[in-house]
Parts: structure tokens; C-alpha cells; sequence
């Protein structure tokens, strides 16, 4: 409906305009929405809200379309040991250094990470700025080690400027007993730091 609106519009476009024009049903505190540096509101319930058909195409009429994508890059080295779990969370936190890009626009952040661990699931790990955190993923049960150079991504700096803040990157175990591991038969007790947050690269998409 809304390409028969705008045909030039991009798929950035589409997504900036349902983001501009969703309606959100409910705001009870358990729907954990977070509004951002640039007004913008999202929550793991319904995204950036309800799906609003007419108020999508009426924007889309009018709707300026996007200058071409751009990226901006930092990659941080931390070297932090990452603790077990042992009845406290011992959170590990990496500030990457700002941007100083006034004119750049937010769209969406990627975060490659690299992680040893003996099991990445017991592992949160998330992504904050100016108070908003975005969850990249938190006790998955997955019997893997590590993570290197792994992929997340969050729409949650959506219209956001480059320069209104550091991003910092928090790690901790948060599950009891993840220091034995029985599910191939064996089992072996982890030291407190085994673990190290080795690096993390940000990588901002958007435009000016």
C-alpha cells in the first residue's frame, strides 16, 4: 500500500515511516517501552508499535526519501575477565568512544563481539546509551563457547545523532551453576575468570 503511495520509496524508507506512524495499544509497565534521545518509543512486545495501514500511507505520500546509507565504525579492545556466576552478577562494562558526528542520523547498530567463555548461553550481554538498553541476548541454554566476531543488532537509537553519547557494552554470567557443565557426560568446574571480553566492534547505520 505504500509503495503504490511513493514507488520511491526504500525498504530504509518503509521501515522509517511504519517507525513515524505506529500506534502502541498498550503502556502498561510490563510492555517495557523505552523512548529515546530523539523522542522515538520501542518496546520487545511490538517494536516501535501497531502497524497503523492509513496513517502508513498518508505519511507515505509525503515522505522525504532517505539521503544514501553511510556507516560509522569504532572497535574497542577490553581484556576484561568475565567471573562466574556464584550468587552475584559481576557485570563487565566497555565504553566505546563517541562519535563526534553532530549530523549523522541513527537508523540501526550492529555490534560484532568477541568472547571467550566456556558457555555463551549463561551469558546477557547488552547495549546501552543515555539510560536506553538494548538486549542483545540474555541465557539462551546453548552449549556453544564463545563468541567471535558474533553479530547483534538494535533499532533502538532510531533518529538518534551520532555525537549525543557513548555506547557502552555490559557482560555478565547470570546463571547459577554454570561453573559445571554435564551435558556431554563430563564434568569439570570452571576457574572464577575463565572468561574474557576480549573486543567489540560498534558499527552505527544511518544518514546525513
Amino acid at each position: 500500500l505504500m509503495l503504490e503511495a511513493n514507488s520511491d520509496l526504500t525498504w530504509r524508507d518503509v521501515q522509517g515511516v511504519l517507525a513515524a506512524t505506529a500506534s502502541r495499544p498498550h503502556e502498561d509497565s510490563e510492555d517495557e517501552w523505552e523512548t529515546n534521545q530523539a523522542g522515538v518509543r520501542h518496546s520487545y512486545k511490538y517494536g516501535f508499535g501497531l502497524v497503523d495501514a492509513l496513517a502508513a500511507v498518508t505519511a507515505a505520500t509525503t515522505w522525504t526519501t532517505l539521503p544514501a546509507e553511510i556507516t560509522l565504525v569504532t572497535a574497542t579492545t577490553s581484556g576484561a575477565a568475565l567471573l562466574d556466576f556464584d550468587g552475584a552478577e559481576h557485570w563487565v562494562e566497555s565504553e566505546a568512544a563517541e562519535f563526534g558526528s553532530s549530523d549523522f542520523i541513527i537508523e540501526g547498530v550492529s555490534v560484532y563481539v568477541t568472547i571467550e567463555y566456556p558457555r555463551r548461553g549463561d551469558l546477557r550481554i547488552e547495549l546501552e546509551r543515555n539510560g536506553v538498553s538494548s538486549l542483545l541476548t540474555d541465557d539462551k541454554l546453548e552449549l556453544g563457547s564463545g563468541y567471535t566476531n558474533w553479530k547483534f543488532t538494535t533499532l533502538r537509537h532510531w533518529g538518534e545523532t551520532a555525537d549525543n553519547g557513548a555506547f557502552t557494552l555490559r557482560v555478565a554470567d547470570r546463571r547459577a551453576g554454570s561453573g559445571d557443565d554435564d551435558d556431554l557426560g563430563s564434568r569439570r568446574r570452571l576457574d572464577d575468570d575463565d572468561g574474557v571480553l576480549v573486543k567489540w566492534t560498534l558499527q552505527l547505520y544511518g544518514h546525513d
